[in-house]
This record gives C-alpha cells, structure tokens and sequence, in this order.
C-alpha cells in the first residue's frame, strides 16, 4: 500500500510541481559531471524521474537519457519538459522494475526520490540493468529552517501535514543510502542554494509537497490563510527566501 501511494499521491500535483518545485545547484551538476566519466556513448537513467526538473539539467550534457517515472500525470509533465530532448526516452517503470534491458546504463540518478524505494530490490534491479562499474548519484533538495522566515514555514508544514514525518526524506539516514552502495563508498557532498519566491510561487511549491492537504480539501482556505500571513510577515519587495542544502551522494555499484 505505501509503494503504490508514492506513486498515486502526486498525480493530482503535478502541475504545481512541475511550475514550482525547485531546480539543483550547478555547482551539483558540475560536481556530478567530473565524478563521472561523461563518454560519447553514456546512458544515463533517470530513475523516479518526476516532471523532469533533474532531468531537464542532466540532458544538457547530449547523452541518451531513460526516463522512468510510474505516474502517468507526472511522465506527461516530464514529456513537455523535455519536449527538445530527442535522446531522452521515456518508460512506465519503477526503481524496483524499471523496463529497462539487462546491461544497458552507465549512470542511475534520482533526484528527491529514494527515500520511496524499495533498497534491496532496487538495488537488485540496478545491478540486472548496469553495464561494467556503473554509477549512482542519490539527490535531495532539503528546506533549511535557519531564518525566521524558514523556521515559520517548518512549523506551518508540521502543523498542516498528514504524514510529513513518516514520508519525509529526512527519515532517510546516510547510513541506509551508504548501505545502498556498500561495499562501495560513495562520494558525499552538500552544496547550498536559494530561491526568491512570491507569494504565488509559494503556495504553488506549498500545494506540490504530497503531505499537506490538496487544493479540494476542505481545510485549503485556513491552510492557506496562515500561508499568506506568514509571507507578509517576513516578505521583503513582495518575496521570500527559502533555502536548500542539496545533498549529493555518487558512487558505484
């Protein structure tokens, strides 16, 4: 039942997230592409790849990219995105079967996913499909609550979610995603972001997070009531600033 919500819960969100989740770092991406070596033939699959924010940036790079995502609403978005990309190819799969063929990827990636997979057999599942001395790189965008501003914004969540805390990424322990790769040692870096968001940016990356209530719940105009007041309670020129340290962990399996 909770594989198959982490698929469901977004489908009625994938609008928002596609228009207001944030991006990741360059200095990440930049980081990511000197780990790796980047050859004329690498195949990259983008495992959970959602609305294809991670894999809009890491296309750039001109490799053949998979694109896995099970959701039908979010592939969709992913589709539009990346409407450009003529190497990137799309499949109806999930970490733990992905669709793809046996020895077939140079590069996994998942951006703000992992933390809804199934490790053992997405594990399993990467070795069937890697070719020789494949790597995977395991992102999150994680909100600090450092400033007023943020630290009021975690309290709104806490108070607002249904089960923040049991689907959050923030359960995810280094130690399981270094179990993940072990007996491999991944590489593991942290590199800082901000946005400036209008009101209107952040009550659309409010109603994009799966564990607050959607825009048909009947508690949306309270919810949204306490949002607006707390922007104007620390907007400055009608913004906010809400930061991230994007977590990067890469290695080989």
């Amino acid at each position: 039942m909770r594989y198959q919500d982490s698929i469901q819960r977004f489908s009625q969100r994938a609008g928002n997230y596609d228009r207001f989740r944030p991006d990741y770092p360059q200095a990440l991406l930049s980081f990511l592409h000197e780990t790796v070596p980047i050859t004329p033939g690498l195949v990259i699959a983008d495992i959970a790849a959602g609305t294809g924010i991670f894999t809009e940036q890491i296309a750039s790079w001109g490799s053949r990219v998979y694109v896995i995502e099970p959701n039908p609403y979010m592939r969709s978005m992913a589709r539009r995105r990346l409407s450009a990309c003529g190497r990137c190819v799309f499949l109806d799969g999930t970490a733990e079967a992905t669709g793809l063929p046996d020895r077939s990827v140079d590069l996994f990636v998942s951006a703000q996913a992992f933390h809804w997979f199934d490790l053992a057999k997405t594990k399993a599942e990467f070795e069937r499909t890697s070719r020789s001395s494949a790597h995977v790189a395991v992102v999150w965008n994680l909100r600090n609550t450092r400033s007023a501003f943020e630290s009021g914004y975690e309290l709104f969540i806490r108070s607002y979610a249904t089960d923040y805390l049991q689907v959050s990424q923030r359960k995810m322990d280094t130690a399981d995603v270094r179990s993940f790769f072990a007996p491999s040692v991944p590489k593991y870096r942290v590199f800082g972001h901000v946005d400036s968001l209008t009101y209107e940016q952040l009550l659309g990356r409010t109603l994009s997070y799966s564990f607050l209530p959607d825009e048909l719940s009947p508690v949306l105009p309270e919810m949204t009531a306490a949002l607006e007041a707390l922007f104007k309670a620390h907007q400055r020129e009608g913004r906010v600033r809400l930061s991230y340290k994007a977590r990067l962990f890469v290695g080989q399996i």
